[in-house]
């Protein structure tokens, strides 16, 4: 008898990626491991360049300010529900998984009608409004900090083992000077962009400058500079940093963490989120991993001392058990394992 599992979440990498981090060890256990999402998603690209079998559904959105927006959410949801509802018993699903995000709720809903077990886990400090709904739905549920949701078992979030595999690279004309990497999150960050261009010429002349811009460059052109919209090859841009200045996303600041590295972070402020990466940020500063400057106070003079002041501390200590992937890949096999169980005692499925 297989064994399949479907992975969901999607909307921003933070939701995809720690579900790629469990690829290879949930390959080794599952027979056939689907990804569900959205139909104009991020993650139905990153699924293709996995070679992940690819699904999608119509997903709902739901809008805080724009209330009227949420006019057309009940058509949408049931119509993603019943197009997910057909892709899990197509495949035979026995176990869903969610990172959370809107684009994964059709698919919860599904699994929920359907009794297949639904498992989901929350990296942020606080539970999005996606992942409130589905662990109440859920028989497991995982968390990345404690207190998060009262029933959880706090694990971290799951690391890509290639984050851990990247290949520093010098493309500077003077290699001596320390790198310092700016990001801004899979959609890029333009208060980052923005800040970096006040002070580029004070910071160019003590670092060198990885940038990954996102969809709003800079026309900076210096032997001290080189920007990308995007890597592919993160990895090695985080290898090659001696200093990264990013969003607080928690899937980011877990990686970094996992690493590290020095890091500044400048968490996007309530009001343009739900303030779940000031909250992460807290977090992390309480514990000395990272410096926190928060956007109302980002200008380039405090970008650039908060970078002085970070560089002249020591790296502090990685901070993941690199186990966690392949922890998680096995409680969900076993929960995979306990659904065949039940089944064969109720005399759905043979011996």
């Amino acid at each position: 008898m297989s064994t399949n599992i479907a992975l969901l979440g999607g909307g921003t990498a933070g939701h995809v990626m720690p579900n790629i981090a469990l690829l290879p060890y949930l390959k080794e256990r599952f027979d056939r491991v689907i990804y569900v999402g959205s139909e104009t998603g991020m993650e139905r690209e990153i699924c293709n360049k996995q070679n992940i079998p690819y699904y999608s559904t119509k997903t709902i959105k739901f809008y805080r300010r724009k209330i009227w927006k949420n006019a057309a959410l009940p058509f949408r949801l049931t119509v993603g529900i019943s197009e997910a509802a057909r892709i899990l018993k197509k495949e035979d699903v026995d176990v869903v998984f969610s990172k959370g995000g809107y684009a994964a709720m059709p698919t919860v809903f599904a699994a929920h009608v359907l009794g297949i077990p639904i498992v989901c886990h929350e990296s942020d400090k606080t539970m999005g409004l996606a992942n409130k709904i589905t662990a109440r739905l859920s028989e497991r549920v995982y968390t990345a900090f404690s207190g998060t949701f009262r029933r959880a078992t706090v694990l971290p979030t799951p690391v890509r083992r290639e984050v851990f595999e990247g290949v520093p690279f010098h493309p500077f004309s003077d290699n001596e000077k320390p790198t310092l990497l700016f990001m801004g999150g899979s959609l890029g960050a333009e208060a980052i962009n923005d800040a970096l261009s006040e002070c580029y010429p004070t910071l160019s002349h003590k670092y060198n400058i990885l940038h990954i811009t996102g969809k709003h460059g800079m026309p900076l052109r210096s032997p001290s500079y080189l920007s990308v919209p995007f890597a592919d090859n993160i990895a090695d841009y985080f290898a090659s940093a001696d200093l990264i200045v990013s969003r607080a996303g928690a899937s980011t600041l877990g990686e970094l963490t996992a690493l590290g590295k020095r890091v500044v972070a400048i968490p996007l402020p309530k009001g343009e989120s739900r303030g779940d990466q000031e909250e992460n940020a807290a977090y992390y500063l309480e514990r000395g991993a990272i410096s926190v400057l928060p956007q109302s106070c980002l200008n380039g003079d405090r970008l650039t001392a908060a970078i002085d002041s970070s560089m002249r501390n020591r790296p502090p200590a990685p901070a993941y058990d690199r186990d966690t992937p392949k922890r998680l890949a096995a409680e969900l096999y076993d929960v995979a394992k306990m659904k065949h169980l039940n089944r064969q005692r109720n005399g759905e499925i043979g011996e």
